[in-house]
């Protein structure tokens, strides 16, 4: 046989394998199955999905189960009961997690309201903790060297500062330092277009409104604020008042 005639052989070869393999891959999938799986492949083709589609989401699951790291398995094969199902033993501990976190907000909620807790960031309390060692006046640091703006851009999806408006900062304000338990309260009055009336509310002293009075004025007249304001505060033993002018948009 000439070395023509052995190439074309072998092309021929190679042509009927690719045949072969392509015609192998779209043959359909014949197989029995018991009555039990019947009746669930029944149930859902009565709900209008193609056997094609179920038998690729049945088999997508079953190799994402597969797929899950050792540790993750080795969990389920530890704490799963002998007579439960995967699926049965994933909606326990679901449900477990849940009311866990659940208790968890549940606590912080009576921490908050029978022992006045309050949440504070590292910052903020490292700078009280210095301010405590200087003179009573001495408050200045804790009234720039805190989180609060990353708090108002957190709250806010992480939006950039500049994009947010007047009224979404001071209502972040409104919802962050209630649920911290600064305040137990505060009201925010539109007074007119550029004008807002803030009314804080707290069970400590005079000295905490003033520390509070600064630490907002601080905020929001801050050069990275999307407006310029002019803030008029009083501090009173349980409630600071601020009045909030915006002059224009920088």
């Amino acid at each position: 046989m000439s070395e023509l005639e052995n190439n074309k052989k072998n092309d021929d070869s190679r042509n009927g394998e690719e045949t072969d393999e392509s015609q192998s891959k779209d043959k359909p999938i014949y197989v029995k199955v018991s009555d039990a799986t019947r009746m669930i492949i029944d149930k859902y083709k009565n709900l209008g999905i193609t056997i094609s589609n179920l038998i690729r989401d049945a088999i997508t699951m079953y190799d994402d189960y597969h797929s899950m790291s050792p540790e993750a398995q080795g969990i389920i094969g530890k704490y799963k009961n002998k007579q439960e199902t995967t699926v049965h033993f994933l909606e326990r501990e679901l449900k477990y997690y849940g009311d866990l976190m659940d208790a968890d907000r549940d606590l912080w909620i009576r921490a908050r309201d029978e022992m006045k807790m309050m949440l504070i960031g590292k910052t903020t309390f490292n700078q009280l903790i210095r301010a405590a060692a200087e003179p009573s006046t001495a408050l200045d640091k804790p009234f720039k060297k805190n989180v609060s703006l990353d708090l108002i851009m957190w709250y806010n999806n992480s939006r950039p500062l500049k994009s947010l408006t007047i009224e979404e900062i001071i209502n972040t304000i409104q919802k962050i330092w209630v649920v911290a338990n600064y305040f137990y309260s505060i009201d925010i009055n539109k007074e007119a277009e550029d004008e807002f009336h803030m009314l804080f509310r707290h069970r400590q002293n005079k000295r905490y409104s003033e520390y509070w009075l600064g630490y907002f004025t601080e905020l929001l007249q801050s050069k990275d604020m999307p407006f310029k304001c002019v803030l008029e505060g009083q501090t009173y033993d349980e409630s600071i008042s601020i009045t909030l002018k915006v002059e224009h948009e920088k």
